[in-house]
């Protein structure tokens, strides 16, 4: 690989480490309408609001006591105490869910519901006729309450305690066209009225309110935010599920699917991974063949770069020769330098497109495939969740960088960048330079070792289809005078 090339793709893996790791997202910023969010203490009617009851939930670390129930494609653990669903996951109690206590009003907190659970349904039957029932139909929750509290908290969101995935945790709502989004830790409490729809996401999955109209409550506080829904209808539904572009569409919520600054050439990825799975029927396949149509969309830019890189190396002696020779005239240098690259028709900068096509494409992969949910659990080859490293050989202890798994893949990416040095260093090329080469081959592979499996592939694949190229093109000379 192109040493320029492998530099910039070092610096914005380290840039994208650093960002996700220490750097949130900017909190939302509130548009100055009529209808824009107000504080705690006003309502938009100009009415003083009343402070928030205090809330008592099930402590989380006792909610394991909690009665629970495996209902469609969930697991719930409810509380009939308050008559809340307390936890959910799905699938298994490996997947919870970041939305807790949905369901819970303030007034019922003391109340003891009796329990009735239908194979679609969870229904809380209190005092006095109250009551509520939570129904199940898919990835779509219908709550009903038959009380008008002042407000019904839609969910309380904890942070993950892994930083990775506290990166992809958001809140969001639709308010007119668009949708704002904010990192939990800065949100705004305060009430938000007439919107469309508003809920949070993490990097999988996320809760949505269905379009209607809305006035919510967010209280944030540092270990979590809630968000509760003012002066609830009989009836609220929900959409709590993965966030896939056929699932949201179907229920006009697509937009909650987003991939940052290149969002539309994540988006086209998307379609692209889809369609090659729908040959390969295996992820693992359906993203080599994705890196492989990658390659040949960007081959004759790549054919070029590589021919520039050579064509800058054989003429190496020559301007070493020029450097020696007007080492005490840089403005000399530069003319006679200028003058050799129109000799051999050599255009300094003919690497550098394919780096500016390449990035954009790796950055929204970057976000793409650290949010595709289909990758969770998928397996290829030795690789049983393409969402996480390949943790191909169990070690007995942890070792520090390699965790407790060697991962192949990255080992794999190192051995193929040092051949890479090998084949494009030219025997005039200073030891310096090539430290430097051998340098970067490492360090790719070292930031690479904790990556998913899924983007690690993806690269292994087309830096392995650049080293077949190379070695095609190092056999060949084509240096020509104008």
């Amino acid at each position: 690989m192109e040493k320029r090339l492998l530099v910039a793709f070092s610096l914005t893996l380290i840039f994208l480490l650093v960002w996700g790791r220490f750097i949130a997202p900017p909190p939302v910023k509130v548009p100055e309408t009529a209808n824009q969010p107000v504080g705690l203490e006003t309502q938009a009617s100009g009415v003083p609001a009343k402070e928030p009851v205090q809330t008592k939930f099930v402590d989380q670390n006792s909610a394991k006591d909690l009665p629970e129930l495996q209902i469609g494609n969930f697991i719930v653990k409810y509380s009939p105490a308050g008559g809340y669903l307390s936890k959910i996951y799905i699938g298994n109690l490996d997947n919870p869910l970041p939305f807790e206590n949905i369901g819970f009003i303030a007034e019922d907190q003391e109340k003891k519901f009796t329990v009735v659970l239908g194979s679609d349904r969870i229904a809380f039957n209190g005092p006095q006729g109250s009551g509520k029932e939570f129904i199940f139909n898919g990835y779509d929750l219908e709550i009903k309450i038959s009380s008008t509290p002042a407000q019904m908290l839609l969910f309380s969101n904890y942070w993950h305690p892994n930083m990775l995935d506290q990166r992809y945790q958001e809140i969001f709502y639709s308010q007119g066209q668009g949708i704002k989004r904010s990192n939990p830790k800065k949100v705004k409490s305060g009430q938000y009225n007439n919107l469309l729809f508003a809920g949070g996401r993490d990097r999988y999955y996320c809760f949505s309110l269905f379009k209607d109209s809305y006035d919510v409550n967010w209280v944030g506080d540092k270990n979590q935010e809630q968000l509760y829904l003012v002066a609830p209808a009989a009836t609220t539904k929900v959409y709590i599920g993965p966030q896939t572009r056929k699932l949201l569409a179907e229920r006009d919520l697509e937009g909650i699917i987003y991939f940052g600054f290149f969002h539309g050439i994540g988006a086209l990825m998307i379609k692209l991974l889809h369609f090659f799975y729908a040959i390969a029927k295996n992820w693992g396949l359906s993203i080599i063949f994705f890196a492989i149509f990658i390659y040949f969309c960007l081959f004759p830019f790549t054919m070029k770069s590589t021919k520039a890189m050579r064509r800058m190396q054989e003429i190496q002696p020559e301007l070493e020769a020029l450097k020696a020779k007007y080492k005490d005239n840089p403005q000399k240098f530069s003319k006679e330098q200028l003058e050799l690259f129109k000799k051999y028709r050599i255009n300094p900068l003919g690497g550098c497109l394919p780096l500016f096509l390449q990035l954009p494409i790796f950055i929204a992969l970057y976000q793409v495939l650290f949010r595709f949910v289909e990758l969770k659990g998928a397996s290829f080859l030795w690789i049983k969740d393409l969402s996480l490293p390949d943790r191909a050989i169990p070690l007995p202890f942890k070792i520090p960088l390699l965790g407790e798994y060697i991962n192949i893949l990255p080992i794999l990416i190192m051995i193929v960048g040092l051949i890479q040095q090998k084949v494009t260093t030219a025997k005039t090329t200073s030891s310096e330079q090539k430290s430097m080469g051998l340098f970067f081959s490492v360090f790719l592979g070292v930031i690479f070792y904790n990556f998913p499996a899924a983007l690690v592939l993806y690269w292994f694949v087309q830096n392995l289809l650049t080293l077949v190229y190379q070695l095609r093109i190092s056999k060949t000379h084509s240096l020509q005078v104008a």
